[in-house]
């Protein structure tokens, strides 16, 4: 079970961080995208929207999962008493 959280901890981590770069790059496609809006030109430009959702998902996941990897570690550190017999 140690193996187990600390994977769930590991890989949740890493899908937080892969979307915080794509939320970076988000940032940077939406103010390009208001940029083309205020000049008023009609170029092919495409929607961020997909990215988006992409982004939000991927957090959605990487906060579950790290959260899933830090519970486990917290529900084994409570040690077990042994049962005595009547």
């Amino acid at each position: 079970m140690q193996l187990l959280s600390r994977l769930a901890l590991a890989v949740g981590l890493i899908l937080l961080v892969i979307a915080a770069i794509l939320l970076g790059k988000d940032v940077i496609d939406i103010n390009q995208l208001h940029a083309v809006a205020n000049a008023n030109r009609s170029t092919n430009f495409p929607s961020p929207l997909n990215n988006v959702l992409i982004t939000a998902g991927l957090a959605a996941l990487g906060g579950l999962i790290t959260g899933l990897g830090l519970g486990l570690t917290r529900a084994r550190r409570t040690p077990r008493t042994p049962r005595t017999p009547h």
